[in-house]
C-alpha cells in the first residue's frame, strides 16, 4: 500500500509545537486500523502536515513552521534509502515505485518551506535523474505537489525524467484527476475528494469524489491497469499500460 502524502494533519495538533521528534500522530494512524496495517507493507511518501511543528498562520512567522528534515516521519516509518525520498523495486513484476519530496513549493525559502530542495542542482533532482537512466519496465513516482507546478520546475527538466517513467501520482489536490500532458499521464487522488479543484486544462478525467488508485500488474502480459476507484467500489476510471 503506497501514500502520496499527508498521512496526518500535523504533527503540533497532537504533541504540541516544536516537538520534531513525536512520533505520536503517526503510531495513532496506525493504531486506527491495526488489522491492515499488520498485514500489509506500507510505503508513504512525505507531505506538508506530515512535518506541520506549528500552526501555519496567515504569514510566514518567524520560526519555521516545518520540519524539513522530517524526523518524526522518518523516525517512525522503516522506509529505503534516506526515508524521505526512496524507491522500493518489486522485481517480479518489473515495476519500481520513487518517492519525491515535493509540497507546497512556492513557499521554499520562507519559514512556511516544508520540503527539501528540487532544483537542478539538488540532491533529489540528481539522485531521481540516476534513477531514470536505466529505468525499470514500470515506474510510478509520488509526491505530494500540483502537478502543473512541479513539471515545469526546473526548466521542465522534472516534466522531462517522469516521461521515462511510467506515470507520477499525486495526493496534493483533494479531487480525483488523470491528465495527460505530451503523451505523459499524471493523476491525483485523495481519500478526500470533494474539495477545490485544480485542473489541468485538459484532463481526461476530472470528479470530485473520493477516491483511491488500484494498480494491477499481469506479469505474462507485461501489463498494468491503472484504476481510480470510488470508496463505493465504482471504477471512475480505466487505463492499461506495457511495460517498456
Amino acid at each position: 500500500m503506497l501514500a502520496a502524502g499527508d498521512q496526518i494533519s500535523s504533527i503540533w495538533q497532537t504533541c504540541g509545537e516544536e516537538k520534531k521528534d513525536c512520533v505520536k500522530p503517526y503510531a495513532d494512524l496506525i493504531d486506527t486500523y491495526p488489522k491492515l496495517f499488520r498485514s500489509i507493507p506500507f510505503l508513504p511518501a512525505l507531505g506538508n502536515h506530515d512535518r506541520e511543528i506549528r500552526t501555519r498562520g496567515s504569514k510566514p512567522p518567524a520560526e519555521p513552521v516545518c520540519d524539513v528534515e522530517a524526523t518524526a516521519f522518518c523516525r517512525f516509518f522503516e522506509l529505503p534509502g534516506n526515508e524521505w525520498k526512496w524507491h522500493f523495486d518489486v522485481p517480479q513484476f518489473g515495476v519500481r515505485f520513487v518517492a519525491l519530496d515535493f509540497n507546497h513549493i512556492s513557499d521554499f525559502g520562507t519559514t512556511w518551506q516544508t520540503c527539501q530542495a528540487f532544483g537542478e542542482d539538488s540532491e533529489q533532482f540528481r539522485w531521481y535523474e540516476r534513477l531514470m537512466e536505466k529505468p525499470n519496465p514500470f515506474v510510478v513516482t509520488l509526491y505530494n505537489e500540483r502537478n502543473a507546478s512541479i513539471r515545469n520546475q526546473a526548466k521542465g527538466k522534472w516534466h522531462d525524467i517522469f516521461r521515462k517513467g511510467t506515470l507520477c501520482i499525486t495526493g496534493f489536490g483533494y479531487y480525483a484527476e488523470r491528465a495527460k500532458v505530451d503523451g505523459f499521464p499524471y493523476y491525483n487522488t485523495s481519500l478526500s475528494g470533494t474539495g477545490n479543484q485544480y485542473p489541468y486544462p485538459h484532463s481526461k478525467l476530472l470528479a470530485g469524489e473520493d477516491s483511491y488508485v488500484l494498480l494491477t500488474f499481469d506479469r505474462e502480459a507485461g501489463t498494468m491497469t491503472v484504476e481510480i476507484k470510488g470508496l463505493d467500489g465504482d471504477v471512475l476510471d480505466r487505463k492499461e499500460f506495457e511495460k517498456r
